[in-house]
């Protein structure tokens, strides 16, 4: 079950058991006077070069076409690690 979106956790306790819940969403408490924001921090140290290499040849795109993909995908906001294969 997701959680709400404008959910604020009032301990580091609940911040943390509903990170764990779902790591893939960051998490907003108020603890004293602070609004903080918790995030997992992924471990992977895999170039995106690297990671796109081990997944072996694109299916027909172009040099010009991938590069095309790569720059709308940065644009929206896409700058997570690479999923884990």
């Amino acid at each position: 079950m997701a959680r709400s979106a404008d959910h604020i956790a009032q301990t580091l306790e609940e911040a943390l058991m509903a990170l764990k819940h779902d790591p893939s969403q960051p998490v907003k408490a108020h603890v004293g006077d602070l609004d903080v924001e918790l995030r997992v921090v992924s471990k992977s140290k895999t170039p995106l070069g690297d990671f796109m290499a081990e997944g072996g040849g694109w299916k027909g795109e172009s040099p010009e076409e991938i590069l095309r993909i790569l720059r709308e995908t940065g644009a929206a906001g896409g700058r997570s690690e690479p999923p884990k294969l």
